[in-house]
């Protein structure tokens, strides 16, 4: 690999880590606040990510390995925001339900005066 390959190469690959960083925050985003400008961002990201490795793919030196990585990782994104945020909706909920039940979190744990039951 020429010095000068090696450093597209370094630029390609940040270029795709940053697009998968804002996918996975606009995603984030729009699902706590429901503005569908960031809906579409994060999907325009997305588009971005797979424009970026399809670079990769074919411009670069890497080797094959790492190019089926890279493809594999850009597929593996587009799922990973969404079922992160089930699983952080469902641990938050089932928090939510314990606490209701009044199920003490750490019942061993002294708790100070002005928060003890009468």
């Amino acid at each position: 690999m020429t010095p000068r390959a090696m450093v597209a190469t370094a630029l390609l690959l940040g270029a795709f880590v940053a697009a998968a960083g804002a996918y996975g925050t606009l995603y984030c985003l729009f699902r706590l606040w429901r503005r569908p400008a960031l809906k579409v961002a994060s999907y325009v990201c997305y588009g971005i990510l797979c424009a970026v490795t399809a670079a990769i793919l074919v411009l670069t030196p890497l080797h094959f390995g790492w190019k089926i990585l890279i493809a594999a990782s850009c597929a593996a994104y587009l799922a990973i925001p969404p079922v992160t945020w089930r699983y952080l909706q469902r641990l938050h909920r089932e928090e939510r339900t314990s606490h209701d039940s009044g199920l003490a979190q750490h019942a061993d744990r002294p708790v100070p005066r002005q928060f003890r039951r009468a």
